[in-house]
């Protein structure tokens, strides 16, 4: 419903075209065409690196180095853990009938081009910076909004046209190989998450579990300023792309795929709140 009420053109963004979403809540989903990004399942953590000597460094700069190398840990240990849910959901697609054929996206250097978004971002957001108002945000960090949207005026011009002719590169690219599906299964933390970003490809992200008691303790306590802590009892979730303007085959497969686990129908145990 949502998505029949959001889609389309509305009159003031010229580069949205009129495309129907052509729902189909019967659609035989074990017809569709399924395919999986087998090197993202089994990828591996990266290793971590053997600290370096740091002579002269201030007591501050040493606390910020340790708190990063804290939180990358904590962030392969989670990274590791959650392998866990990835293949349970392939071997619960493979138990319903899905035939999953393995899929490689294609190598371009997508990192780099994160700049388009960083630069859009900040155009969109240009008064908010250029009054002050920034300021109010409450998430100040370096990697956080209002920094990106500051730090975008420094991105050369030059950069950001051959960011945008590499993904044009990449475009059309990554839509040869998904022409071949009509969904293709991926890790929500792969790369896949900048990949789409950038060539407008469908995903719908759903549920997939919640870590359990032994998951790795977070590098810090949950105060609600970061959304990626993940501890024990926090959500896993799933990935399934799709093609240019396939999102009604997506969504039937993500239905079908909820409807076979029972994740969405987990809710948070709420505490009465004491009177007095």
């Amino acid at each position: 419903m949502v998505m029949d009420a959001i889609y389309g053109p509305d009159g003031h963004d010229r580069v949205v075209r009129d495309a129907a979403f052509n729902w189909d809540a019967n659609l035989d989903w074990r017809k569709l065409r399924v395919g999986y990004l087998k090197s993202e399942f089994e990828k591996k953590p990266e290793a971590e690196e053997p600290p370096k000597e740091e002579k002269d460094i201030s007591p501050q700069e040493k606390a910020k180095k340790d708190e990063e190398r804290t939180r990358k840990a904590a962030s392969r240990a989670r990274r590791e853990y959650d392998k866990r849910y990835d293949q349970a959901a392939l071997e619960k697609l493979r138990s319903v009938g899905v035939k999953l054929v393995p899929v490689e996206l294609p190598k371009y250097p997508y990192d780099p081009m994160i700049a388009i978004l960083l630069a859009e971002a900040a155009a969109a957001f240009d008064e908010l910076t250029r009054t002050g108002r920034d300021k109010l945000l409450t998430e100040q960090a370096a990697d956080d909004w209002p920094n990106t949207f500051r730090t975008a005026r420094f991105i050369p011009a030059v950069e950001y046209i051959q960011a945008n002719r590499a993904r044009m590169l990449a475009m059309e690219a990554v839509a040869k190989v998904i022409k071949d599906f009509d969904v293709i299964v991926a890790p929500t933390s792969s790369e896949q998450l900048v990949i789409t970003n950038l060539t407008g490809h469908p995903a719908v992200i759903l549920s997939n579990g919640f870590r359990g008691a032994d998951a790795p303790k977070p590098p810090k306590e949950d105060d609600g300023s970061d959304d990626n802590i993940g501890g024990p009892g926090t959500p896993v979730s799933l990935t399934f792309i799709g093609q240019l303007y396939g999102d009604a085959k997506l969504c039937a497969f993500a239905r079908a795929y909820q409807e076979a686990t029972d994740f969405h129908l987990k809710y948070p145990k709420l505490e009465t709140p004491k009177s007095g």
